[in-house]
């Protein structure tokens, strides 16, 4: 039996290798991203941060700058530093990360992508919120909605909207998704959307990337026709929270990190199957309290706390 001087010591290493195992198992992962300056930066920081939390093991950073255009110097660092998978953050990074396809497995993340954009060899999380969740905090804020209502440009959002149509189904609720061709044909909808809509069972919702909405022009008269009427907008811009629309989910950075880190280990994995590209689950809830008030809706402790970024600002 070991006495009890050692077994102290033999725990350590025990532990000690333990952990180096554990380490050795683990990928090494290469974050490349573009040299931006702040808030940005941070944003990129935080993503590395939650990526190291689930790796267990820091990642090397890669900065490019403007004049980065071909990736043969990077694939040679990357080689040279014996990484075992990239993950690239950013439009500049996806850009970077076609060049990689091939050398390395490649993981693309912090910036709004469609599958068609991605090349094949290629996964990753876009920032376009999740449908699922955005109709999960529908029904929890406005659990009396029945039927959501969109309208949006086919060549930008078809993929999200054919998910979308799946989670409301799911969840019992009426997905009207119209298709529009040009902006005059999207306000015609938009303002028959107004005049059909009569109480808060019928809910808007707003896709983060729409070009068949005009943000100058209808985005101010839909949120007055909404307030006049108490029918609940809801959109993947957060930006629309701030202007009156009752709520959006918006990036939770660190948590979008380890979920990026979860899809590197994948791509390490002997026959593992390449993930489609996904849409972004790792989200925070902003909400527009004045909207809120203004339509009649109360919410627990528990819901509040669960709140973000409220608007407008305290």
């Amino acid at each position: 039996m070991l006495d009890r001087v050692m077994l102290p010591i033999w725990l350590a290493l025990v532990l000690a290798c333990s952990f180096t195992n554990a380490l050795a198992q683990t990928p090494a992962v290469g974050i490349v991203y573009p040299e931006v300056r702040e808030p940005y930066r941070s944003v990129f920081l935080e993503i590395a941060r939650g990526m190291e939390q689930e790796l267990g093991r820091p990642v090397a950073h890669y900065l490019l700058s403007e004049r980065d255009t071909s990736p043969d110097r990077l694939i040679a660092d990357l080689k040279n530093d014996r990484i075992d998978v990239v993950v690239t953050l950013g439009r500049a990074g996806l850009a970077m990360a076609k060049g990689l396809v091939g050398v390395l497995p490649v993981v693309i993340g912090a910036t709004i992508v469609r599958p068609e954009e991605a090349p094949q060899g290629l996964t990753g999380i876009s920032l376009t919120p999740a449908p699922e969740a955005m109709f999960d905090q529908l029904k929890k804020l406005v659990p009396n909605v029945k039927k959501i209502t969109v309208i949006y440009d086919p060549r930008q959002t078809a993929w999200e909207i054919g998910q979308a149509e799946r989670a409301a189904q799911e969840r019992g609720l009426v997905l009207q998704a119209q298709p529009t061709a040009s902006l005059r044909d999207a306000s015609d909808s938009f303002r028959q959307i107004m005049i059909d809509i009569k109480d808060n069972s019928i809910a808007l919702w707003l896709p983060r990337e729409n070009a068949a909405l005009d943000e100058q022009a209808l985005f101010p008269e839909v949120l007055r026709e909404a307030w006049e009427k108490n029918f609940v907008v809801f959109s993947s811009n957060l930006d629309h929270v701030r202007k009156g629309a009752l709520f959006s989910l918006y990036p939770d950075n660190f948590g979008m990190g380890r979920s990026l880190a979860n899809l590197a280990m994948q791509q390490m994995q002997p026959g593992g199957k390449l993930e489609p590209i996904k849409l972004l689950r790792d989200l925070l809830v902003a909400v527009n309290l004045r909207t809120a008030e203004h339509l009649g809706l109360q919410f627990s402790n528990q819901t509040r706390r669960e709140f973000a970024m409220v608007f407008p600002s305290p």
